[in-house]
C-alpha cells in the first residue's frame, strides 16, 4: 500500500519553491524600472539587454541589477539603517556621523582630509598646465579667467568631527595650490577656506545634514569672489553684503540626511539652519532669469535641468560673466548674478571643462571656474 505524503512536507516544498521563484518573478515583472535612489544619490541599475554578441557581460550586469532591485530591498535597508542609528553608528560609509549630530560626507571629502585621496603631483602638474593654457587662450580673446576652490565642511567645521579622524599634514588641495603657484602663477587662484574661517566665529557656515555650505557661508564666499573680480573690473563692487538681508530659518532634510534616513523619517538629524535672502531696499538693480535653454546638457548628466542657468539685469554697462560650476555654486548665484549685465552658469556634470563652444558663442568678459575641492582631479579625467 502506497504511503500517504505528509501534507506539511508538501506545503513546505511549495513554500520553498515559491520563495525561490518570487525574486525571479519580481525582477522580470519590474525589469523596466530604473528609478532614482535618493538615499544613495544615484540612478538604480536598469535591466541589462540580452545581446548575443556580448553575453559575457550579461552575468555581471544582471548581478548589478539584481542587487539594486532585490524584493523588499528598501525595507531591508530601513531595518539595517535603524539598527545602525540605534547603536550610534553610520549605516553607510558615505556618511560620517560627527559630534552634536553633525553629518560629514564619507567619500572623497574624508579621503581628502585624511590625505588618502588618489591624486598624484604629476596629475596636479598636468591640470596646472591645462589651466595655464586656458588662461593664455582667454587672455588672447580679451577674456579674464579666475579659479576659485570651495572647501569641504571638514576644513571649516573640524570641531564636529569624531576624534578618530585626523587631518593630513598637507592635503591634496594644499599640494595643488602649491603646484599652481609653481607652474601657473599667472592664473588667479583663490582657495576660499581662509575667507570662510575668517568670518566663522561660532556661526555654522555649513548645513549639519548636508555637505554644502549654507546661504550664509555662500554669501561670505561670494563676497570674496566679487572682491577679487573687482580688482580687474572697476565697475564691479568690492563688497556686496550691504545689498542683502539674510534671516535664519529651520530647514528639514539634506543630502547626507537622506542617505541615512529611514524613508525620510530618521529619529534624529531632521532640523537644520538655513537662511532666506532678500535684496535690500537700497539695491538699485533688477534681475530676471532666462528660462530658455540654449545649450545641450552633458550626455548622461543626472541633473540636466541644472546644466544651464542664465540671468540678466539692467546694468547694461557691466561685464558679462560665465561660471563653470558644480552644485556648490547654487547658493552663490543669488549673490553674484545681480552685478553683471548677463551671467551664465554651466554645470557640466563635474567635468570642469573649458567649454570653448559656449565661450565662443556667448563672448563673456569674465570666465570663472569654481570647483568643490575634492573634484579638482576631475579635470585630469577629462584631459
Amino acid at each position: 500500500m502506497k504511503e500517504r505524503q505528509n501534507p506539511y512536507i508538501i506545503l513546505t516544498v511549495i513554500l520553498f519553491v515559491c520563495m525561490l521563484a518570487f525574486p525571479a518573478f519580481h525582477l522580470v515583472s519590474h525589469r523596466n524600472q530604473a528609478s532614482e535612489s535618493q538615499r544613495e544619490n544615484r540612478t538604480l541599475a536598469s535591466f541589462p539587454s540580452l545581446n548575443p554578441a556580448r553575453l559575457d557581460k550579461f552575468p555581471a550586469q544582471f548581478d548589478y541589477y539584481f542587487n539594486d532591485h532585490f524584493p523588499f530591498r528598501d525595507q531591508f535597508l530601513d531595518a539595517y539603517f535603524l539598527y545602525s542609528l540605534f547603536n550610534d553608528q553610520s549605516p553607510t560609509p558615505s556618511v560620517v556621523i560627527g559630534k552634536e549630530d553633525f553629518l560629514f560626507c564619507g567619500k572623497e571629502e574624508k579621503e581628502l582630509y585624511e590625505g588618502t585621496l588618489e591624486f598624484t603631483e604629476e596629475q596636479m602638474r598636468m591640470i596646472a598646465d591645462e589651466l595655464a593654457r586656458r588662461y593664455d587662450t582667454l587672455q588672447r580673446m580679451g577674456i579674464r579667467y579666475y579659479v576659485f576652490l570651495a572647501p569641504t565642511s571638514y576644513e571649516i567645521h573640524p570641531e564636529f568631527l569624531p576624534p578618530y579622524l585626523l587631518r593630513a599634514s598637507e592635503t591634496a588641495t594644499e599640494k595643488f595650490c602649491r603646484v599652481m603657484r609653481e607652474r601657473a602663477p599667472k592664473v588667479p587662484l583663490t582657495y576660499l577656506k581662509t575667507t570662510l574661517l575668517s568670518y566663522k566665529g561660532d556661526t555654522l557656515l555649513y548645513r549639519k545634514n548636508d555637505n554644502h555650505w549654507n546661504l550664509l557661508g555662500a554669501e561670505y564666499g561670494a563676497e570674496k569672489i566679487m572682491e577679487t573680480l573687482s580688482k580687474d573690473n572697476p565697475k564691479l563692487p568690492s563688497s556686496i553684503r550691504q545689498d542683502f538681508i539674510i534671516t535664519p530659518y529651520e530647514h528639514e532634510g539634506g543630502n547626507l540626511y537622506s542617505w541615512i534616513s529611514i524613508r525620510g523619517n530618521s529619529p534624529t538629524y531632521q532640523k537644520d539652519r538655513e537662511y532666506h535672502t532678500v535684496y535690500a531696499d537700497t539695491a538699485d538693480f533688477f534681475l530676471t532669469e532666462d528660462t530658455v535653454q540654449d545649450f545641450t546638457p552633458t550626455e548622461g548628466f543626472a541633473y540636466p535641468y541644472e546644466y544651464e542657468k542664465q540671468f540678466r539685469t539692467n546694468r547694461t554697462n557691466h561685464p558679462k560673466i560665465l561660471f563653470i560650476r558644480d552644485s556648490y555654486c547654487n547658493n552663490i548665484i543669488p549673490f553674484v548674478s545681480p552685478y553683471f549685465r548677463e551671467s551664465l552658469f554651466i554645470f557640466d556634470a563635474w567635468q570642469y571643462g573649458a567649454n570653448w563652444d559656449i565661450i565662443r558663442q556667448e563672448k563673456p568678459d569674465i570666465v570663472v571656474l569654481m570647483i568643490y575641492e575634492p573634484h579638482i582631479r576631475n579635470i585630469f579625467k577629462t584631459l
